[in-house]
């Protein structure tokens, strides 16, 4: 039995907690203890907010984690603060998500419920997959990218540590997102979006700095 909490206590932090408690009904041989947040969230969650992340480190049994932060940014931050060794991260994959072959999942991802995942794909660490996200074939997306509700990947996309794509945005055969790269909501990506741009609209153009 693993012992498994989600950091993050907010809205998307119960989002996590479902698909957990929907492995846990189909066998999944994890134990839910609850949920560590830097904001005390002790008046909302009672005894199942355990602690900030001074806490975790001092975490004195083997525990799995479950980064539910949106923003890969902060979530990146996040994991470069937690030191205990007996923490582990979790992939936490939802049993609604639909997953065809050869796809490769780092540690410390998540994949919400209706995700679409088709052929040779490659998701680094700490990447979230959000509902009903769609990833063609041949898509990298690396250690920390973000992809929010309803974004869609076509074949052959690329996206960068860090990069962030909007709720309902597009992306194009063979664009590459660079690191820190974000594309807004509802945008359509028709070309390379360079590191720490923003991007919106369709077709997206890179916003004013």
């Amino acid at each position: 039995m693993t012992e498994i909490a989600i950091f993050g206590a907010g809205g998307f932090g119960r989002e996590v907690n479902l698909i957990v408690q929907q492995l846990i009904k189909k066998g999944y041989p994890y134990h839910f203890l609850g949920f560590f947040d830097d904001e005390d969230k002790s008046a909302e969650f009672g005894k199942l907010y355990l602690g900030n992340i001074e806490q975790l480190n001092k975490w004195e049994r083997p525990i799995s984690i479950a980064l539910a932060i949106g923003d890969g940014k902060i979530r990146k931050k996040v994991v470069e603060k937690i030191t205990n060794p007996k923490v582990e991260f979790s992939k936490v994959i939802s049993p609604y998500a639909i997953f065809n072959d050869l796809i490769k999942i780092g540690k410390g991802s998540i994949i919400c419920a209706g995700a679409n995942l088709t052929t040779n794909i490659h998701i680094g660490d700490f990447v979230l997959v959000n509902l009903n996200a769609t990833i063609g074939h041949d898509c990298q997306l690396d250690n920390f990218s973000s992809l929010m509700p309803g974004a869609n990947l076509a074949g052959d996309v690329k996206l960068r540590q860090c990069a962030f794509v909007g709720s309902g945005a597009n992306i194009l055969n063979g664009s590459e997102m660079g690191e820190n790269a974000v594309l807004g909501a509802g945008g359509v990506l028709t070309r390379n979006l360079e590191a720490n741009k923003t991007a919106t609209g369709v077709p997206a153009k890179i916003k004013d700095q």
